[in-house]
């Protein structure tokens, strides 16, 4: 059918083809069945897709636009590209197969690199010459495919041999053009400032557009190729920027050197490394060809040339006056007429602050720098100023108090107006206005992260944050009682963020809770995750409310049973109940009996199924909620499981998974649950455990052999996210290694697959983990990451990772100190019992213990003597 429709002109054999070719690239979007694997069927479709893509269209350059894409006959050739883009990135590239993939699809690969990537090269190649020539019309969309095409052809070496010798071509004939800025920016700027912001600063909002496209091509270019193209795309961006500055000013291209500044926009990443070949002369470049556009006529010129300071802002200038006239241009372009300009001064102040006498200047005016701010977000209703917002809030907290509740009261205001405006429309959402409302949404988003953050930085200033609670838990209310879920994790990190910092339960915060409740029995359940720390806040800081308020208790048990019984939810929601069964008996220490019953019950429904658990985390969680509850109190505990039978059980799971208990707040709770049970006294014990004592004690002492081991893994980390990495330049290490003879993968760079660097920095980054974990820091990811051997654990994953962050009362609890409590109690009051257990130790044990003892007095002594002093 598409064969034969492809060769007609008629509008209706135009649209047959569109939807063959539709239905095909549907068939192949998860999967290549093997029918179309076959070459007799790779020739058919491939034939037609080619037949589409040259098929001549007459045009009329004066009137063509962009309506003329939605005809039947582009829709056709964008659906041809797209289907041979399609199967070529997902299954005919070698380079760019998913590990998991490769085994399977690499023959099919190396079949259609072999056989049919010439002669595509050849069809794409001759498209990019029909519209540098002018004699072949591409919409945007096709731009962009053909762009998405080429880039996937540089990774590959063979699809590689065949782009280079076109690269100059390609470069200044297709990328360049479609860099600058353009007669349809230019309507788009006039006519709706507001749309080009959201579409041409924000690269999400512009995601599959030529400009992007075009941009992740020359960087691809630059980057995986550099040896054979770097030198070639730097002389051509300098030729039209000398071009530019050499010629009159009546006779000049400003766009061309709009897209001279995007070309180098593009390319910062790599410029700006120490090692590239052109850092010595950045400095040069911006005072040269871009600061002096600060003052340009034209407005675009003008946004150019800040964002393009904003990408290069690292560049360092041997005189202080430089950066600060620099300054005072950007900050006076914050009141620039045009908003796209007003945007640009924005986003390139948020990292000239790092420079201490910016700061300076700047903290004068930060209520005016703010306003202006804020006035942006409310006339672009976008999140772009909000990162910029939400560092300065960061970096000034100390002399933001002073009008922070008035900020946060703005704030507020341009969320709730924007909000307003997005829910009024839900009823009738319809294709015009959904993107609005998206656009709404992520507008908001951006407020209530800048909110959190400022929360958070006035941490030192409670009475602030008790006032700015006024203003904020409106706002949290709202999005609860409106169930807009989109919000709901940025409202709940608000009201984490206020309790957290307070280190209190206000009233006002309580008075959310009921909404909280409400909001998890609508649709909350699927938020679990996202409300814990906040209900985690509650339990901690709020404790003499729940452990005096059964209805807060009872909501809380719900809350927790819900979740753990409900099939709407995965295990590592299970995990949340989980830890806020914990956190209830931790901080709620003989006061919250009534509860520990449900709790066991919850989690003995999963220990004692088979199959009912299926990740060692949550099995991990689950006998967590066991070994706190013992710890709480084990006579209750012990009362329960003997009432269900289900004593030897839980024991028995318990001491057979007791090495997969490998944090430190793992090992400190298995240390206390089961030392409690040996504070129970004998008669009082079931019978399962009177005679299993001696192996409880053996659980005891065998996860104290490995206890300091895991503090000393805990700190290493601890070491290794504050002290930051030992490679001051890590980010820049595989960029520009500044030898010409040099590749990435050791051999020569036309004749490999841009793969192995990756793999490299990988390989480096997993080194680095080691060091860090005490290991010699050769790790070999391949060996380590991803391998087949096959132990006997029922669980194939990894263990859990340590939250050395994590603040709860095990922190204050010295697990040798325990131990030693316990044995002196136990000999006193179970002295049957106590030699019982002494006599069945091995005498390596028996010496570990004495050991244990000893350290247990040296740390008593230390507190001892730390308190006289004191």
């Amino acid at each position: 059918i598409a064969d034969d429709a492809v060769s007609s002109d008629d509008d209706l054999a135009m649209r047959l083809t569109w939807i063959s070719f539709k239905v095909y690239y549907n068939c192949i979007q998860s999967g290549i069945p093997p029918s179309f694997q076959a070459p007799d069927q790779l020739v058919a479709w491939g034939t037609s897709f080619i037949k589409m893509i040259e098929k001549p269209v007459a045009f009329d350059k004066e009137t063509m636009d962009e309506d003329a894409a939605k005809e039947p006959v582009w829709k056709a050739k964008k659906w041809a590209i797209r289907s041979i883009n399609r199967l070529y990135a997902r299954y005919g590239n070698p380079a760019l197969l998913p590990a998991s993939d490769s085994k399977k699809n690499m023959p099919f690969a190396k079949l259609f690199t072999a056989n049919f990537l010439p002669q595509l090269m050849q069809v794409y190649l001759k498209q990019v010459e029909g519209y540098a020539t002018g004699q072949i019309w591409m919409s945007l969309r096709l731009r962009g495919l053909v762009a998405q095409f080429l880039s996937d052809c540089v990774k590959e070496k063979s699809a590689w041999k065949l782009v280079k010798p076109h690269t100059e071509g390609i470069v200044s004939h297709f990328i360049f053009p479609q860099m600058c800025f353009s007669r349809a920016d230019q309507e788009l700027w006039e006519d709706n400032p507001v749309e080009y912001v959201q579409k041409r600063i924000d690269p999400l909002d512009d995601f599959g557009s030529p400009h992007v496209a075009a941009s992740s091509l020359l960087i691809d270019l630059a980057v995986d190729r550099k040896k054979s193209t770097l030198s070639f795309i730097l002389s051509f961006i300098n030729n039209v920027l000398t071009t530019y500055a050499q010629s009159p000013v009546e006779s000049r291209d400003p766009r061309s050197k709009d897209g001279a500044l995007n070309m180098m926009g593009a390319l910062c990443g790599g410029l700006c490394s120490r090692k590239s070949p052109i850092f010595d002369t950045l400095p040069d470049f911006l005072l040269t060809h871009v600061i002096p556009e600060f003052t340009s006529q034209l407005g675009f010129l003008r946004a150019r040339a800040l964002d393009t300071y904003c990408r290069y802002s690292s560049v360092q200038f041997q005189d202080k006056q430089v950066l600060a006239g620099i300054f005072e241009s950007v900050f006076n372009l914050l009141s620039d007429p045009e908003l796209p300009v007003r945007v640009h001064a924005a986003l390139a102040l948020q990292p000239m602050i790092e420079n201490e006498d910016v700061r300076d200047v700047l903290s004068s005016h930060l209520p005016q720098v703010m306003q202006m701010f804020l006035n942006l977000t409310n006339e672009i209703d976008s999140d772009t100023i909000s990162p910029v917002i939400e560092e300065f809030v960061e970096v000034f907290a100390d002399r933001m108090a002073p009008f922070a509740v008035q900020l946060a009261q703005q704030l507020c205001d341009t969320f709730m107006r924007v909000m307003s405006d997005a829910v009024s429309k839900v009823p009738e959402i319809t294709s015009a206005n959904l993107d609005d409302i998206s656009d709404k949404t992520m507008a908001a988003m951006g407020v209530l992260k800048t909110l959190g953050t400022l929360v958070l930085n006035l941490e030192s200033t409670p009475e602030v944050v008790y006032n700015l609670e006024e203003v904020l838990f409106p706002v949290v209310r709202f999005v609860l009682e409106q169930r807009l879920v989109d919000l709901y994790d940025e409202v709940f990190e608000i009201l984490d963020c206020c309790m957290f910092s307070v280190k209190a339960v206000s009233a006002n915060a309580w008075g959310l809770f009921d909404s909280i409740y409400m909001c998890f029995t609508n649709d909350g359940i699927d938020f679990i995750e996202e409300m814990l720390p906040s209900l985690d806040n509650y339990v901690s800081y709020g404790t003499d409310v729940v452990t005096s308020n059964s209805e807060v208790q009872a909501r809380l048990f719900n809350i927790i049973e819900t979740v753990m019984k409900s099939d709407r939810v995965g295990e590592n929601d299970r995990i949340c109940a989980c830890k806020l069964m914990e956190a209830i008996m931790l901080h709620g220490r003989n006061k919250i009996d009534g509860m520990i019953p449900g709790f066991i019950s919850l989690v003995a429904a999963y220990l004692l199924s088979n199959d009912a658990i299926e990740t060692q985390h949550f099995l991990v969680y689950s006998l967590e909620v066991v070994l706190n509850a013992l710890h709480y109190n084990p006579s209750i505990v012990l009362t329960v499981l003997e009432q269900y039978k289900w004593t030897e059980g839980i024991f028995t799971r318990l001491l057979q998974n007791a090495s997969k208990f490998t944090r430190v707040n793992d090992k400190k709770l298995m240390i206390l649950g089961l030392t409690a049970v040996l504070s129970v006294p004998a008669n009082q014990l079931p019978p399962a455990l009177q005679s299993g004592l001696p192996q409880l004690f053996e659980g005891v002492l065998q996860t104290f052999r490995t206890l300091d081991t895991a503090i000393e893994a805990r700190e290493a980390i601890q070491r290794m996210y504050e002290g930051g990495s030992d490679d001051d330049d890590l980010d820049n290490e595989f960029e520009w290694d500044g030898n010409e003879d040099d590749d990435f993968d050791g051999g020569e760079e036309e004749d490999d697959d841009v793969d192995d660097l990756e793999n490299e920095y990988l390989k480096h980054l997993a080194g680095k983990a080691s060091k860090a974990l005490g290991g010699s820091g050769n790790a070999d990811i391949e060996d380590s990451i991803g391998s087949d051997d096959d132990d006997d654990d029922e669980y194939d994953e990894d263990a859990l990772d340590e939250e050395y962050s994590l603040e709860t009362p095990l922190d204050h609890i010295d697990a040798y100190l325990v131990l030693q409590d316990r044995l002196t109690e136990m000999q006193a009051l179970n002295t049957g019992t106590y030699n019982a257990i002494m006599q069945s130790l091995s005498a390596e044990s028996g010496q570990f213990l004495r050991s244990l003892i000893d350290e247990a007095d040296k740390k008593r002594n230390s507190q001892a003597g730390g308190n006289s002093q004191q």
